[in-house]
């Protein structure tokens, strides 16, 4: 248990770094612009980012790969996936059920996982997933998840784990209906630890009947903390697209004229609708309710349109 507690405790900090305020990008600079770059011995430090080629496993990655152990596989091609390497998930897709009771937790997996949950690409994310239920080997079936359920019910203690590692199993499609409900009643858990946990673990979830869930508390819940957890789920954490996320829009925009909200929750209210729609618009709701009635459709439809994996994070 006190490294699963260890575990948590750094997530929160992670998580709560991710989703700090944006700071406002600068003006360009009115000089003219430097010549292109034609070479790699040209490129600066500062400027615009510079494309290089994608990264892929190579034949004899794969071929050493293969000859290591269960531990070794995952935590390089979780490195692979999280450095965007084309292949890496699929491998992990093709490796991973049979990792499962073969491989433990470690610290060089927790780091890797937990940028994985914040990677600006879902699959990554999902690969996150994947991962961690074998570390904890959570086979994906209805009995895991019924046993993770019991033992919530019965000690509080456990109920952040559970709760944590249960959104993982509905994302997976273990139960979702049944997981999603069981969670939702513990969004008004005396516990704040709990309450902020099941926030975390809706959040893994991926569906759109959680967007209702992290509005309610956003507005409602009173930690400050479990609020900003919500925020962060409608705005860029979890396994919802971003086209899903635009259906958060107007409830977003409706608490922009809620009166009752204090400051930080209102900020964050309006982080969450520039960080969801990619538009730039002040702390204005009017404004906000003007946008959406005229280009909230077409926004929604750009993101369809898409690459649905595409999602803002942190690498």
């Amino acid at each position: 248990m006190s490294r699963i507690w260890n575990r948590a405790l750094r997530l929160a900090v992670l998580i709560a770094a991710a989703c700090a305020a944006s700071a406002a990008q600068s003006l360009p600079p009115t000089t003219s612009p430097p010549p292109p770059v034609t070479s790699g011995e040209d490129i600066p430090v500062p400027g615009r980012p510079v494309a290089a080629d994608y990264g892929q496993l190579s034949e004899h990655n794969i071929e050493w790969m293969l000859t290591q152990p269960a531990q070794t596989q995952l935590e390089f091609l979780l490195g692979a996936a999280v450095n965007h390497d084309h292949g890496a998930t699929d491998w992990i897709n093709k490796l991973v059920d049979g990792w499962h009771g073969k491989v433990k937790f470690s610290k060089k997996f927790d780091d890797l996982d937990m940028i994985a949950f914040y990677s600006n690409d879902l699959r990554v994310r999902a690969a996150g997933i994947e991962t961690n239920l074998a570390i904890f080997n959570l086979s994906k079936t209805e009995d895991t998840a019924e046993g993770l359920m019991e033992r919530a019910r019965k000690s509080p203690d456990w109920r952040p784990y559970a709760t944590w590692e249960l959104g993982m199993l509905a994302n997976r499609g273990v139960e979702p209906d049944k997981i999603h409900e069981f969670l939702r009643g513990y969004l008004h858990d005396p516990n704040e630890k709990t309450r902020h946990w099941t926030v975390e673990g809706l959040a893994h979830i991926g569906s759109d009947d959680t967007i209702p869930d992290f509005l309610d508390v956003f507005r409602n819940d009173p930690s400050l903390e479990v609020r900003e957890r919500a925020g962060c789920s409608l705005a860029k954490s979890g396994m919802l697209t971003r086209e899903q996320r635009m259906l958060a829009v107007p409830g977003l925009i409706e608490l922009a004229y809620d009166p009752s909200l204090d400051p930080t929750t209102r900020s964050w209210v309006y982080q969450a609708l520039r960080e969801i729609t990619n538009e730039h618009i002040g702390n204005d709701p009017a404004a906000w309710k003007n946008w959406y009635s005229t280009m909230g459709a077409k926004r929604r439809e750009e993101f369809r349109q898409g690459e649905q994996w595409a999602v803002l994070g942190n690498s």
